[in-house]
């Protein structure tokens, strides 16, 4: 075969083989869950539309000087400190989770909770009642958990301890505070925060799915 035309053939076959990387790495990052433009199987503007609807919503609620019964108190309680404990978990998921779905989901989450835990104290100021300030000891504990590990393992952890668990018991209380509170702004948080609340559920058993 004339040496030019051997040359010729060499060039074009590597230039076809490297033609074919991007597309495969796309692939590959798709069915990994990584694609940036995918939060589970949500796109990543609807993703974030939800989320700037909830957090208008939580923004919308007007908090009253009315005092909570005994079991709203409860409630009250539960919720606060189920938001710190997924906040708390979040914040460290926004820097060390490789996978970017995961990261997606766990900043959206830090934005929800922020401003959930806002509305709360702004609540409990005009109750009079003081709300926790740290985490308790099991979330210490997760962080502490969540910290010592890395890649992979990490974004599973979280998604189950935060994404799934922590939604599902959030999930429970918000159901609970709709049906039950009997005072107009904890009710109206309830009512404002549940759909996101349930709509990081769906996406993180998605973002599972695919870990």
């Amino acid at each position: 075969m004339d040496t030019t035309l051997k040359h010729s053939l060499i060039t074009l076959t590597i230039l076809a083989g490297l033609s074919r990387v991007p597309a495969a790495s796309a692939q590959q990052a798709r069915m990994a869950g990584g694609s940036s433009t995918m939060v589970g199987k949500e796109s990543k503007a609807e993703f974030d539309a939800q989320n700037q609807k909830g957090a208008a919503a939580v923004g919308a609620v007007k908090a009253t000087p009315a005092k909570l019964s005994a079991a709203d108190q409860k409630l009250l309680m539960e919720v606060a400190k189920g938001g710190l404990m997924q906040l708390e978990v979040s914040k460290v998921a926004a820097q060390k989770a490789t996978n970017p779905a995961v990261r997606q989901l766990a900043q959206a989450e830090v934005t929800e909770q922020t401003g959930l835990s806002a509305k709360l104290k702004e609540m409990a100021t005009a109750k009079g009642i003081t709300l926790p300030a740290t985490p308790d000891a099991k979330t210490k504990a997760l962080v502490t958990e969540l910290q010592a590990i890395s890649g992979k393992a990490f974004d599973k952890m979280y998604v189950l301890e935060s994404g799934v668990k922590g939604h599902e018991k959030l999930d429970k209380v918000m159901t609970t505070v709709e049906a039950s509170s009997a005072d107009a702004s904890l009710k109206g948080v309830g009512k404002a925060a549940h759909p996101l609340v349930k709509t990081h559920l769906k996406v993180a058993y998605q973002i599972m799915d695919t870990l």
